[in-house]
Formats: C-alpha cells, sequence, structure tokens
C-alpha cells in the first residue's frame, strides 16, 4: 500500500549538537578503543523525539500484527513513533494503516480496538470515513440540516494513508514513503531463513512487558549473548557460553545462531516442526534484529517475534508473539507444549526486565558515558549504536 505524507523536521546539526564531537567520535573508533552511545541517548526526551523524526519516520518498522485484525472490518489503533496510527482490515480483507485522526479537526478516531466495522466515524464532529480512507459524509457541514456527502471526490480530504506491507505475521509501515522496497530491506535475514517456510506457521499465544528503560536497551540486551551466563541459567545449559559465538553483521542486521545437541520442552520437544528441515536446522536456533526495534527468532518448532515500543525515554513495551506449525498453534493435543514454549519466553525475559532497568538508572550517572566494550562479545551491540546514528543523519 502506497502512502506517507511525512516530513522530517530537524536537522543533522540538531543531532550533533546533543552529542558532541567526542561522542560521536568514540563510536567511529575501533571496537577496543570505542564507546557506545553517550548518556543523552538514553533520558533525554529530546533524543527521543529526534529517533523519531529522523529514524523510525525514515526506514522500516513494525507497527501491527495480522492476528489483531484477522477479518474484515477489524480494526487496531497503535502507537508508532510517537503518533497515532489506525492499521485495519478493509472489506476486501487488505490491510491498509492511516494515521488515526480526522482531518477535520484531528481527533482521534478509532481509540480502542473493533471489530465488524462498516464506516469509521470520527466522535467530535461525526465525519465519516469508508475502511478505505475515503471521506463519505459531514453532517450539518454547511449549516444545520445541511450536509455534506461526498462521492467519488479525490479532492476529499480522506484519511492520509501510510506506506504499508505485510509480510507474513508482521505489518511493516514507512512513515515518509521513501525507504527501499521492503524486500530489499529484509534480504540480510531472508537470506539465512530458506529452510523454514514460515507459510507454516500460525500464531499461538504472546507474552507482554512494561519495562522501565529506553527502548534501545531492550533491543541492545536481545543481539548480546555476553550476559547469558549470568542471567540465564536455564540458557546456559541449554547450549553453555564456550559454545556461543558473538553476534553477526550484515549490512543494517544484526544476527545470531546457535546448534543444540538435545531439544527440550520449550524449545523444539514435543511439537510438530518445519517441513523438510534438514538435521542442522532441525538443530538449530537462529535470530535477527533489525535496526529499529523488531527481531525474529527461528528454531525448528516455532518462530518468535519481538517487538518493543518506546512510550517515553525511560518507559518501553516489550510484546513477544509466538507462532507454531501448523495444528500446533491451537489443537488440543499440544496445549501443554504450547503453554511451555510460552512460558520459556515469559521466564526468559522476566530474567532480563531487572538487568536492563538497572542500565537505565545508571545512565544518570556522570561515571558512565559509553562503556568499554569487549571486543569478542560486543561488536553487534556497538554495530546497532552506530546504525542508529547514521540513520539519524
Amino acid at each position: 500500500m502506497k502512502g506517507g505524507s511525512y516530513q522530517t523536521r530537524s536537522s543533522w546539526g540538531d543531532v550533533e549538537a546533543m552529542l558532541g564531537a567526542d561522542a560521536i567520535t568514540a563510536l567511529e573508533r575501533p571496537i577496543a578503543e570505542a564507546s557506545a552511545l553517550p548518556n543523552a541517548c538514553y533520558p533525554d526526551p529530546a533524543w527521543q523525539a529526534l529517533e523519531y523524526d529522523r529514524l523510525f519516520a525514515r526506514t522500516w518498522f513494525v507497527a501491527g500484527f495480522t492476528q489483531d485484525i484477522p477479518n474484515p472490518g477489524d480494526a487496531m489503533p497503535v502507537q508508532a513513533a510517537g503518533m497515532p496510527l489506525l492499521i485495519l482490515r478493509d472489506h476486501s480483507g487488505v490491510v491498509r494503516v492511516f494515521h488515526n485522526v480526522c482531518r477535520h479537526r484531528g481527533a482521534v478516531i478509532v481509540d480502542k480496538p473493533c471489530s465488524d466495522l462498516k464506516i469509521l466515524t470520527c466522535p467530535y464532529h461525526a465525519w465519516a470515513y469508508g475502511l478505505d480512507g475515503s471521506l463519505r459524509t459531514r453532517p450539518h457541514f454547511y449549516g444545520g440540516n445541511k450536509h455534506d456527502v461526498v462521492r467519488d471526490d479525490p479532492s476529499a480530504p480522506g484519511l492520509v494513508p501510510v506506506r504499508a506491507e505485510v509480510w507474513h505475521h508482521w505489518i511493516f509501515v514507512n512513515l515518509d514513503g521513501k525507504a527501499p522496497p521492503l524486500a530489499d530491506y529484509l534480504a540480510p535475514a531472508l537470506e539465512r531463513i530458506g529452510d523454514y517456510d514460515l507459510n507454516a506457521s500460525r500464531y499461538a499465544g504472546t507474552v507482554h512487558f512494561d519495562i522501565a528503560t529506553n527502548w534501545k536497551f531492550a533491543m541492545e540486551n536481545y543481539i548480546e549473548p555476553y550476559h547469558v551466563f549470568a542471567a540465564h541459567p536455564r540458557l546456559h545449559a541449554f547450549v553453555p557460553m564456550a559454545e556461543r559465538e558473538p553476534s553477526k553483521i550484515d549490512r543494517h542486521v544484526m544476527w545470531n545462531r546457535y546448534i543444540f545437541k538435545q531439544a527440550e520442552e520449550g524449545r523444539g520437544a514435543g511439537l510438530p516442526h518445519f517441513p523438510d528441515l534438514s538435521y542442522e536446522a532441525a538443530h538449530k536456533g537462529l535470530w535477527f534484529i533489525l535496526p529499529v526495534p523488531f527481531g525474529l527468532e527461528v528454531y525448528p518448532d516455532h518462530v518468535a517475534s519481538f517487538h518493543v515500543t518506546p512510550i517515553a525515554p525511560d518507559l518501553c513495551h516489550e510484546r513477544i508473539d509466538i507462532y507454531l506449525i501448523g495444528e500446533a498453534a491451537d489443537a488440543p493435543q499440544y496445549e501443554g507444549q504450547r503453554k511451555a514454549v510460552l512460558e520459556m519466553w515469559r521466564g526468559l525475559n522476566k530474567e532480563d526486565v531487572g538487568l536492563i532497568e538497572s542500565l537505565q538508572k545508571g545512565r544518570t550517572s556522570p561515571a558512565y558515558d559509553g562503556g568499554r566494550l569487549s571486543p569478542y562479545w560486543d561488536e553487534a551491540p556497538l554495530h546497532l549504536s552506530r546504525m542508529i546514528l547514521e540513520g539519524m543523519r
């Protein structure tokens, strides 16, 4: 779907002024001498506003999920890059995304999930829009009982569309409408998941976390395996540090994998696998992150997507959606194994919450400003910092 009327309002000079030349230079040094993003990038509302304006608006990011709007007439309001968007499925089943504001006075049109919608009506003055975004009626627009009925007028002020594409279960948007094709953006991940037919995956459940930390800490933690031995005893027993590798970089995507010897409950045991997997693929975990907050993990028996929504500089919402293979997503005979996968992800991420909240607290200290990095483990987190800075250019 085409769309995108967002105009960047800030300049690279605004970014430089907030960071300072020394911090930018520190990011560009070889890893043994480098520092990551400085403190200002985590607690400062002005920096978050710059991220929305310069980083989120100019690339692809996930704004919604197809399982939240399964039927024609379903609509889901979301906050994305600090602004209200509306994701819906029109009468033909096509997924559409609009700025969720009326063209009259800017009131939010839909403020809660809806189903079986026939039309979108603004609660303020009852301007009505079709599910294709077109303006339909403006009651009493020309005076009492003098209604405006719009018929096939392309110049009428309909809802402003947002460029959107669906990839399997995930609804990607590009606010300024100028990003490369989504397939190009996803290519570094797509080139590595050819063994797994994602068409076989079906939605099975979601776990949610509200975390008192900046969204970047959630993403940095996700792609950094160095903390596994200290924070995740069960995960460390599953694949110990000696068998782990540092995360790797391919263009704008950071990724990693591990090989496990034996499946366990919640990780590959007792559930149907993707069809026609090789032996290696049946014993492998593979995961990716994109620089604006979305991650994807693929296992023999399930897919987990990792989505982080910034709420405030010191608050984010983390959502992990689980997709199982075929009937495992809802068949009664798999209920126990299904719960095991969801509880595994819930428990694993609960182990991280306090740690990444402590990182946010630490960023108020003048004794820390970017850190000293492990030359073995920290290349991908440093690359994420560099990618964020490059996106801000």
